[in-house]
């Protein structure tokens, strides 16, 4: 994939439009997620990990809310690993 504005772009979309069905298993989900911040990176596109952090929990559907609250709040840093490993022992 080229490093052109027009990449850059049609990923960036991909990453801020991806959203989880309910038929999806978390795995699933987490590689698509991957998958697009991979694409992100050859594109040479930084993303702040917070950032990540809070796109893939906005991303999850509506059932996971409670998890995703217990996540966000009291939290010193944000480390998308930390969401992960949360989500894998509680699935």
């Amino acid at each position: 994939m080229t490093k052109s504005l027009s990449n850059k772009l049609f990923m960036k979309n991909q990453l801020y439009s991806l959203r989880m069905k309910e038929s999806t298993s978390i795995l699933q989900h987490f590689n698509a997620f991957n998958r697009i911040l991979s694409d992100l990176l050859a594109l040479e596109v930084k993303l702040k990990e917070e950032d990540k952090t809070l796109l893939l929990l906005s991303s999850l559907p509506s059932t996971h809310d409670h998890l995703a609250t217990i996540v966000m709040y009291g939290k010193v840093t944000l480390e998308l690993e930390d969401v992960r490993q949360m989500f894998q022992t509680t699935s």
